[in-house]
């Protein structure tokens, strides 16, 4: 630990001076050590373990890992630097006179995140949890005043979850007597319920998952892809951590169940209907969050129900999503950074085309598609394959009320999987495919390779986990054990991955012949695309964003909240006819938005104190002595 953390806390220097290579380096180094450190951990009996000795009422704070938090910490060292590499070439098209800031608050807000998955003691967490909050707020800002009120929001709604923490944390202290996480064993209902919410409110579970939409598509493209693929982690290990030291009823997994559920729906609803493409990634996150949660509780169906092939399946598929979702999500976030460099705009029905103009972007991006929804050759369609195992393993069950819940979410699943898919095909093709819809996408070219890179080892991480899951089976096996399941059930998937692998290698075989044959034998032409006998073809003319999926989005109507502008024809041969149509967050637009305003309106008017007049400060203060004297008075 003390090597891996001393460099990282040495790239803060380059960072005062605005030398992001050098920073960038110096977390290549340090993340290196780290990950050695995390390895050994999980795949050995090495122990860390440290006391470190503070004043009253603290005390002694202990520094120690286990497999759980090994497991993201390996994450974190893989994934963090690769978004400070992609930042690098990020922030030299963004040119700030706020990088020195910038920079600096990034590195902390990445030794906040290692710091939350080594600190045990509840005190000293909240204090490096706040840091990690404030940090990424700072992040998010970069210099930028639009970016104030999504900031703004983000950081009230993580000191909401954390006076959830708080209260959580407090009432086990009262119950145990100790500030150690040991004392979180066995917890009693309320502080277990309170701690889950403050966790739930970092992991962007609905209906406390507003600020992911928000907060990601202002934020620069490399903070969105570390915060959407490894910050909201933080969020999900502390439920981990909870529910890997307590044991709950049937009831509460299956309430647990209803929320991942709703959240998933509430998430791909919006993201079917979204046109900026990172916002529309951020509703991804929540849904991908949730499939995880829906896998963690059929795991735990599966160990209430003494079913061990349901239980293994279900955390495998769990923990394999948490893997993945850390790679294609964050390799999603930075080619959608590139397409912000070079269209300017964010909003899909502004793209088109640009799979001519952008081959390599458009190849990689693919790859990050195919693996969000969860298809064949990615490292998504596995974890989810696992996760939909677990599910059908639930009719062994001798209980009606462990199957139905399973049912719950199996259909859950499936109906959602389906909505993905379609979500990122309709995104794909507008961004990539047709003709350019604007000036912005018909001028756009490739960037330059170092904006590329990171985008590139994402790419080769999804497909190699993707042919070859067997990898990430391994490292996922020492997780497994630590949780005490079944591990000869876990070696017969081990089987069915090789298998698996076998069947891709044979169909890559098989296509890469074909292809050559058919380039040997096949005389290709190319001419003019038929205009269903229209002689002027429009860019106009294509499928919109919400065209695109006006058909599906007439089921979801009654779970959508809309708005509408409409211009009508007024003429036979009318000059303009616009229709357009937004479905904003409902919890945001009619829930955070009206409440800050009244809060704000609130402590406006407070700010009358400050007149500049001393007769008016005088006599707000005998008028609170006046307050206090009644109170004290009545009170007796």
């Amino acid at each position: 630990m003390s090597i891996g953390i001393i460099v990282l806390f040495i790239a803060l220097i380059p960072a005062l001076w605005k030398r992001s290579g050098y920073f960038v380096i110096l977390w290549l180094l340090g993340s290196a050590f780290l990950a050695y450190e995390y390895m050994e951990v999980m795949f050995s009996r090495a122990i860390q373990d440290y006391i470190l000795t503070m004043p009253m009422p603290i005390g002694d704070v202990s520094i120690a890992l286990n497999k759980l938090s090994a497991f993201f910490g390996v994450m974190f060292s893989l994934g963090l630097p690769l978004g400070m590499l992609y930042g690098h070439y990020y922030l030299k098209e963004h040119q700030s006179p706020a990088l020195r800031s910038h920079l600096f608050w990034l590195g902390i807000m990445g030794l906040s995140m290692h710091g939350v998955l080594w600190i045990r003691h509840s005190v000293v967490f909240l204090m490096v949890w706040e840091l990690m909050s404030l940090s990424s707020f700072f992040c998010i800002l970069f210099s930028k005043r639009e970016n104030m009120e999504a900031g703004l929001n983000y950081l009230i709604t993580m000191q909401i979850g954390a006076a959830f923490l708080l209260a959580g944390f407090g009432l086990v202290y009262l119950q145990s007597g100790t500030f150690d996480f040991s004392g979180f064993e066995q917890m009693k209902p309320l502080p277990m319920y309170l701690i889950l919410i403050g966790f739930a409110f970092k992991a962007g579970i609905f209906p406390v998952a507003s600020w992911l939409p928000q907060a990601h598509p202002v934020a620069p493209s490399h903070v969105s892809g570390i915060m959407s693929s490894m910050l909201i982690k933080t969020g999900f290990y502390g439920i981990l951590l909870v529910l890997s030291l307590n044991r709950l009823s049937l009831s509460e997994i299956a309430a647990l169940s209803f929320v991942f559920t709703i959240s998933a729906f509430w998430a791909v609803s919006h993201l079917l209907n979204e046109r900026d493409l990172k916002r529309a990634l951020a509703y991804s996150s929540v849904e991908n969050i949730a499939i995880t949660g829906m896998g963690i509780c059929a795991g735990l169906l599966g160990m209430h129900a003494h079913l061990p092939a349901m239980a293994v399946f279900g955390f495998t598929g769990a923990f394999l999503h948490i893997f993945f979702h850390s790679i294609f999500k964050a390799q999603l976030f930075y080619g959608s950074g590139n397409i912000l460099q070079a269209t300017g705009t964010l909003d899909i029905d502004e793209m088109g085309a640009l799979a001519k103009r952008m081959p390599y972007t458009a190849a990689m991006f693919l790859i990050g598609i195919f693996a969000i929804s969860a298809l064949p050759f990615s490292n998504g369609f596995f974890s989810e394959f696992t996760i939909y195992r677990s599910a059908i393993e639930a009719f062994d069950a001798a209980s009606v009320a462990h199957i139905l819940p399973s049912l719950m979410l199996l259909g859950a699943l499936a109906f959602i999987g389906a909505l993905a898919m379609i979500a990122f095909i309709r995104i794909y093709a507008l961004v990539f495919q047709g003709a350019p819809r604007s000036t912005k996408a018909e001028q756009a070219s490739e960037l330059k390779p170092g904006n590329r890179l990171s985008v590139l080892f994402l790419s080769l991480a999804i497909l190699i986990t993707g042919i070859v899951p067997g990898i990430a089976l391994r490292f996922v096996k020492p997780l497994l054990r630590w949780f005490d399941l079944d591990m000869q059930i876990f070696a017969g998937l081990q089987q069915q991955a090789r298998q698996i692998s076998s069947i891709y290698l044979i169909v890559i075989a098989l296509f890469a012949l074909f292809y050559v044959i058919r380039k040997l034998c096949v005389r290709e032409k190319t001419g003019a695309t038929w205009a269903c006998a229209y002689p002027r073809v429009s860019p106009k003319m294509q499928s919109s964003s919400i065209t695109y999926i006006q058909p599906l989005a007439y089921f979801l109507k009654p779970f959508m909240y809309k708005k509408s502008t409409h211009v009508m024809a007024e003429h036979p041969f009318p000059q303009k006819v616009e229709y357009l149509e937004d479905h904003p967050d409902a919890i945001w637009t009619l829930v955070v938005r009206p409440v800050s305003r009244i809060i704000s309106k609130f402590l406006l008017f407070f700010a009358r104190i400050h007149n500049g007049k001393t007769n008016s400060y005088i006599a707000w203060a005998l008028g609170f002595l006046v307050i206090l004297l009644v109170w004290v008075v009545g009170f007796r």
